[in-house]
C-alpha cells in the first residue's frame, strides 16, 4: 500500500469515528506575499524552509483569540515531500477551521481541512511546498491545535512520523 493511500486510510477512519468533523465551506486561502517571520505562535504570513518544525496556534493550549487568520507555508528542502501530524486540534466545531493546501497558492487543492477535535492525523504532501491556515470566528474560543511537519522521502514508510 503506498504511503498516500496510508494517510487517506488513516483519514477516513478518524472521520468514520466521529472524532474529525468536515468543516462548513470556507473562503478560498489568498496568501500573500510577505517577509520571512520566525516567531511560529504569532498570527500572520509566516515561512519557513528546512526540515521540519511545529506549527501551534497562538497561545496553545490556553485558548485563541477571536477573529484569527494565521497562515505557514512550509518548503521541504531537496525537492522532499511535506508530512504534518496533528498531535491535538481543539476548536469550536464547524466555525474555527486549519486548513492544509497541497501547495502555496489559494488555488491549491485541500489536503486537510479539520474543525472540532482531533487527534494523531496525518497529511502527507504531493509536491515540496504546503500551506497551513488557521482562522477564527468572532465568537467562542477553544485550546487550539498543536502540529509538527517534517520533510518525507515519499519513498520512506509511516514509521518516520510515530504512527
Amino acid at each position: 500500500m503506498s504511503l498516500i493511500k496510508s494517510f487517506a486510510i488513516l483519514a477516513l477512519v478518524a472521520l468514520a469515528a466521529g472524532s474529525v468533523q468536515k468543516s462548513k465551506p470556507m473562503k478560498k486561502f489568498q496568501p500573500e506575499v510577505a517577509p520571512q517571520i520566525s516567531v511560529r505562535e504569532a498570527c500572520g504570513d509566516q515561512y519557513a524552509t528546512g526540515t521540519g518544525g511545529s506549527i501551534i496556534s497562538p497561545n496553545y493550549p490556553n485558548g485563541y483569540a477571536n477573529g484569527e487568520s494565521c497562515g505557514w507555508f512550509l518548503t521541504a528542502e531537496n525537492g522532499n515531500k511535506i508530512a504534518v501530524v496533528v498531535h491535538d486540534l481543539q476548536t469550536e466545531a464547524g466555525y474555527d477551521v486549519l486548513t492544509i493546501l497541497d501547495g502555496i497558492t489559494g488555488e491549491s487543492p485541500v489536503l486537510l481541512e479539520l474543525s472540532g477535535e482531533a487527534s494523531n492525523l496525518a497529511v502527507l504532501s504531493t509536491q515540496p511546498s504546503i500551506f497551513v491556515g488557521f482562522t477564527t470566528d468572532s465568537s467562542i474560543n477553544a485550546p487550539g491545535f498543536n502540529c509538527s511537519w517534517s520533510q518525507v522521502n515519499p519513498q520512506d514508510s509511516l514509521e518516520l512520523f510515530g504512527l
